[in-house]
């Protein structure tokens, strides 16, 4: 028996792990988030970081989760549409105005996250390293890290592309495209831009896609994603006069899931859970809503225990619904701007 155990024990601290955390908080849980990040991580602003555009409709979940206002501190440009090739398209509107999107500097916003998550009254232990998980036969009660032992009633995985408890469970993964290579930048040094500044663009090539993340005065943040093999890993063909600023950056973007997304104990979220390259859009607005998700299916859980496995299975039908309908719906945006490429595989 383990003597006064957490209800909730979150892994991560990024938007996934917030949402669970403080929706888990909100209904009265004992909760306790483990992270790698410090509540005390200051940035140095000479520091240029690649930035990732979020659309309008992730404030309304910051609010609902009680972290109102940490993408408008993190923000470092807006956008009011997005340029498919030549077609514009806008955010959208409503009584107060035209919609704004934001290119955020992410490092910023977890750090925002997180000191709210403190302020609100959530336990949280910084530095810390998940080095294995604690099994009572088949069920998930706890982990390890740094060599102490922590124990809940449920652990939600929130640990981003770490997939923490997918490797070190070694869960079955399901993949929907070959392997993809991600990489992304800034340019700097630009006087005049050779695009639309109000806006983002989706550039479609013979081979992958760019992303073009204006931020004026002078620079530009871009990602570009292919087929996974020798690349040059240069910036955009629009951008390629100007100087990159800092380091570019990369990531293994293969559309992936794990599955299940649950087990006894245990509940993963987020990019945790099952990852989509950028171009499927809204990539913080579905890790807050998973993470949300997440947590009202472990509070379910903690109210009618007698009934986990159907709770369990409902969030997993849940999860794969979502991804599969979002695969769907890349495959097709993917189809109509000529990129068949990405889908010859769909192991």
């Amino acid at each position: 028996m383990i003597k006064d155990p957490f209800d909730v024990l979150v892994i991560g601290s990024g938007p996934a792990g917030t949402a669970a955390a403080m929706t888990c908080l909100q209904v009265g849980l004992k909760v306790l988030m483990v992270t790698k990040a410090d509540v005390y991580d200051t940035f140095d602003s000479a520091v240029v970081e690649p930035l990732e555009s979020i659309h309008p409709g992730v404030s309304t979940l910051l609010e609902k989760i009680g972290a109102a206002g940490a993408e408008k501190a993190a923000s470092r440009a807006t956008y009011s549409g997005i340029y498919a090739g030549n077609t514009y398209t806008p955010l959208g509107n409503d009584e107060k105005g035209v919609w704004q999107g934001s290119h955020i500097d992410r490092r910023v916003f977890d750090s925002q996250l997180l000191r709210i998550m403190v302020a609100h009254g959530v336990t949280v232990r910084t530095n810390e390293t998940v080095e294995e998980f604690i099994l009572d036969q088949e069920r998930v009660i706890g982990i390890k890290t740094n060599g102490e032992e922590l124990y809940a009633r449920y652990l939600i995985d929130a640990s981003g592309k770490k997939a923490i408890a997918g490797k070190k469970l070694n869960l079955k993964q399901k993949f929907y495209s070959p392997p993809l290579l991600c990489w992304t930048g800034i340019s700097g040094g630009i006087e005049e831009y050779p695009f639309d500044s109000t806006a983002a663009h989706f550039i479609p090539g013979d081979q992958g896609w760019s992303w073009l993340a204006p931020q004026p005065p002078h620079q530009c943040a871009w990602t570009r994603l292919s087929i996974k093999g020798e690349k040059t890993l240069a910036s955009p063909d629009a951008l390629i006069d100007y100087p990159i600023v800092g380091e570019v950056q990369f990531a293994n973007m293969r559309w992936r899931m794990f599955q299940p997304v649950c087990r006894e104990g245990l509940v993963l979220c987020g990019d945790a859970a099952g990852i989509l390259d950028p171009a499927a859009g809204q990539g913080i607005f579905n890790a807050l809503w998973s993470g949300i998700s997440a947590a009202n299916t472990v509070v379910t859980c903690v109210k009618q225990h007698n009934f986990e496995a159907f709770h369990l299975a409902q969030y997993n039908d849940w999860f794969v619904q979502q991804f599969e309908k979002k695969v769907d719906q890349l495959r097709s945006y993917y189809a109509e701007h000529g990129l068949e490429v990405f889908l010859n595989n769909k192991s």
